[in-house]
């Protein structure tokens, strides 16, 4: 693989304030860096909490998918999520919660070749989970979680290449059908200091329009593909841990998914899914601090595609999925009123691979970054939020010729499905925020 220079730069800022009616703090999105929010009692046994953030991100390079760009290429996105959570006990036999998120975002690429830009708003999950509380020793819920589809899912002509890396932007995808999933599950406290979780659920994901590929030939305004994504069997465990000083969680998931169909016609059936993620922290002593390490490493199975002579889903012949290695590590020093200190991590797709959940063809890369992070408390009731973080990328300069070509689902255009170009270079990342509680 050559070696290339190239400049590139990102910015992601995070801006948020929450006015806050609760107990015990909830954060409103898993990729936020938000901090826990306490709020005012509403009635003795109910609370709500608002969130709200902004964020940018911004990148800049002079080779995109190993080819030299004339001027260059850049994009940016600025997106804000917002969320609402309600929960409470109606009695001394139930816990109730109640979330809804959603948001709104703008992304651009002017990349020669690539260019394009939308402005939307996100889809609308609402989820509920009912808690029983009456039988000791082990906690059953049931959960009902649903998808809106207040997005945009059809993006004619250039408007499409505004879908960009989900390694590198928080929404690679502005919208899709209507999804309901519930999931019933217990949680088991088996000592103070160890806690089991376990939950099934199963997610029906309705039809929806999308363009067509945008490497399909003319004409040049798009048709309407009508798509309808395949359903999800998810199970989930997880373990909560503390002893003394060390605290943590270990989360493994398994994913299986029916097939996906185009025009009624089924085209793909993504491999099953595995996740493991795990979180570490210790508290070296009240001056000293607490460390925190993150991993994760995401497996997909072979997928099973359509076979033109066949006119059935066989099974590939060679994994097109990639296997994703994440690893996070942060240490905060306090200081009077500030947490200071270092983060770091770094991120490997180790091959090309299709990402079912996005229906985008994504390269091999290795993003690395290490910066500083800092909490100001001037008061208990207001936390100040920054970040700042150099990153670098080294993403497949050619992946056309490295794993396009033996994926015939995406290589022969049957699922719209665009390849995001491959940016390597290095950038900034940073975000600030404020966190209000009254």
């Amino acid at each position: 693989m050559q070696n290339i220079a190239v400049r590139r730069l990102a910015l992601a800022t995070a801006v948020g304030v929450a006015i806050l009616l609760p107990a015990d703090g909830w954060s409103s999105d898993a990729h936020a860096q938000q901090a826990q929010q306490a709020p005012v009692t509403l009635a003795p046994s109910w609370s709500a909490t608002f969130s709200e953030e902004v964020r940018l991100f911004a990148w800049r390079s002079n080779v995109v998918a190993g080819f030299p760009v004339h001027n260059g290429g850049k994009g940016a996105e600025l997106y804000v999520p917002y969320g609402l959570q309600i929960s409470g006990n109606p009695n001394d036999k139930f816990s109730v919660s109640i979330v809804g998120r959603g948001g709104w975002v703008k992304a651009s690429q002017l990349t020669p070749g690539f260019s394009g830009s939308v402005a939307t708003a996100t889809d609308t999950t609402v989820s509920g989970t009912v808690t029983y509380l009456g039988l000791p020793g082990l906690l059953p819920f049931v959960s009902l979680q649903s998808n809106l589809p207040t997005g945009r899912s059809e993006l004619f002509g250039s408007p499409a290449n505004a879908r960009m890396d989900p390694d590198l932007v928080d929404v690679a995808t502005f919208g899709e059908g209507f999804n309901v999933g519930p999931s019933v599950g217990f949680i088991l406290p088996a000592s103070k200091s160890l806690i089991f979780t376990t939950s099934t659920g199963y997610t029906w994901r309705g039809p929806f329009h999308t363009e067509a590929d945008a490497t399909a030939p003319p004409p040049a305004v798009q048709t309407p593909t009508a798509i309808n994504p395949g359903d999800d069997l998810t199970v989930t465990a997880a373990a909560n841990f503390s002893a003394g000083a060390v605290s943590g969680n270990l989360t493994g998931t398994f994913t299986r998914e029916t097939a996906t169909s185009q025009f009624g016609s089924p085209i793909l059936r993504a491999g099953d899914r595995y996740l493991a993620s795990a979180t570490l922290a210790y508290t070296w002593s009240p001056t000293i601090g607490a460390t925190t390490l993150t991993a994760s490493v995401a497996h997909a199975n072979r997928n099973d595609v359509l076979d033109l002579v066949q006119a059935a889903l066989v099974k590939e012949v060679q994994n097109t999925n990639s296997d994703v290695f994440r690893v996070g590590l942060q240490h905060l020093f306090p200081v009077g009123a500030w947490n200071v200190g270092p983060t770091g991590s770094v991120l490997i797709r180790d091959h090309n691979g299709y990402d079912a959940t996005t229906l985008q063809f994504v390269p091999s890369k290795e993003r690395w970054s290490a910066g500083l992070l800092a909490q100001y408390s001037p008061s208990p009731t207001v936390t100040f939020n920054a970040r700042i973080e150099n990153v670098w990328i080294h993403s497949a300069e050619n992946p056309a010729i490295d794993d396009i070509a033996k994926f015939s689902v995406t290589a022969g255009g049957f699922v719209p499905a665009a390849t995001v170009p491959a940016i390597s270079g290095t950038g900034l990342q940073t975000s600030v925020g404020i966190n209000v509680k009254m």
